[in-house]
C-alpha cells in the first residue's frame, strides 16, 4: 500500500492576483486619480499614433500622386506603432480594473455572485 499525503496549499495559489505586469500589491495603493491618469496619457499617446500614422498614408498617397511613387517612410511608421503600443499598456490595466469594477457593481445589483 502507498501513503496518501495531504493535500498542500502553495503560496502562489492563495496569493492575490494582479493584472498583467502588475501585482496585487501595487494595485492596491495605486490610488484612482493615477488609474486614471494613467488611462489619459495611455489614450494620448494611442491617439498620437494613430494620427502619425495616418499623416504618412496621406504623405505617401501625396508623394504617388506627385511623383509616381512614394518613399517607404518605415521609420515614421514604426514610430507610430510604437506609440500606440507604448499607450495601449498604459491604458489597459485601468480599463481592465475598471471594467471588473463596473461588473461586480452591476452583479450586485441583480443579485448574482462573481466570487
Amino acid at each position: 500500500m502507498h501513503k496518501v499525503r495531504p493535500v498542500s496549499v502553495d503560496k502562489e495559489s492563495t496569493q492575490k492576483r494582479g493584472i498583467g505586469f502588475y501585482s496585487y500589491s501595487q494595485l492596491k495603493n495605486t490610488r484612482p486619480v493615477g488609474r486614471v491618469g494613467a488611462m489619459l496619457i495611455g489614450g494620448i499617446y494611442v491617439l498620437v499614433g494613430l494620427y502619425v500614422i495616418l499623416h504618412l498614408i496621406s504623405l505617401r498617397q501625396a508623394e504617388a500622386h506627385i511623383w509616381g511613387s512614394a518613399k517607404s517612410h518605415v521609420v515614421g511608421f514604426f514610430f507610430g506603432v510604437c506609440l500606440i503600443g507604448i499607450g495601449a499598456f498604459c491604458v489597459h490595466v485601468g480599463v481592465i480594473y475598471y471594467s471588473r469594477k463596473f461588473w461586480r457593481w452591476a452583479s450586485k445589483d441583480r443579485g448574482y455572485s462573481t466570487n
